[in-house]
């Protein structure tokens, strides 16, 4: 008898869990519907224009791609430009790094100025 009850119970679960299934999603796909048919409907309208206008969307998009490439390479510069000159820092401090270790790359005679004498130089 208790097996019956629960036997009961799930499928009386199942049921109610089925119609809330059905009430989240019944709206759900009536909206993705109208969008579907509203998206439809746009393009439809403006694929006349898009047609006649291709030839300048063209030349608008490689030129947008051109820019873009010139952004990445001018990025690219900046950061080899960064890194490069935390390098000679690392480099002049003596800090173990990618090279030998430092000081013997700089001339003495520039370690030994202050940094106003050696910017008259």
């Amino acid at each position: 008898m208790g097996e019956r009850l629960q036997q009961q119970q799930s499928g009386r679960s199942m049921v109610l869990a089925a119609l809330a299934g059905v009430a989240l999603a019944a709206p759900l796909l009536v909206v993705m519907g109208f969008s579907f048919l509203a998206t439809l409907t746009l393009l439809f309208i403006s694929l006349p224009l898009l047609i006649l206008f291709s030839p300048l969307l063209l030349f608008v998009g490689l030129v947008l791609m051109v820019v873009l490439a010139g952004f990445a390479i001018a990025a690219t510069m900046g950061f080899a430009g960064v890194s490069t000159l935390a390098w000679m820092y690392r480099e002049i401090r003596g800090n173990s790094g990618f090279g030998s270790g430092g000081s013997e790359l700089v001339p003495v005679k520039y370690l030994q100025q202050n940094p106003k004498e050696i910017s008259t130089i």
